[in-house]
């Protein structure tokens, strides 16, 4: 249950954000428990730390494994939008 970011593999964070979108999904208690632990991947201001970059675009500053990344965080933010209209 790692962050993978760009989206190339089936990962936790890819998990969250597709099922994000559908409204059936977001109300599902293994959605909600992923999306906790997602959650607990950020730093303190918010940002998505990526904990495994894809091995052929780890040297791009989109993706530097362990360090934070604006486009990871852009996506992040994409599902608490989606979270938003489930309330």
């Amino acid at each position: 249950m790692q962050v993978e970011y760009p989206f190339l593999r089936y990962n936790l964070f890819y998990y969250t954000y597709v099922l994000s979108f559908y409204s059936h999904a977001r109300l599902d208690r293994c959605f909600r428990q992923a999306w906790r632990v997602l959650q607990s991947k950020l730093d303190r201001q918010g940002r998505i730390i990526a904990e495994r970059p894809y091995r052929k675009l780890a040297g791009l500053s989109v993706c530097l494994k362990g360090q934070p990344s604006a486009a990871a965080t852009e996506r992040y933010q994409e599902i608490v939008t989606n979270l938003a209209m489930n309330e």
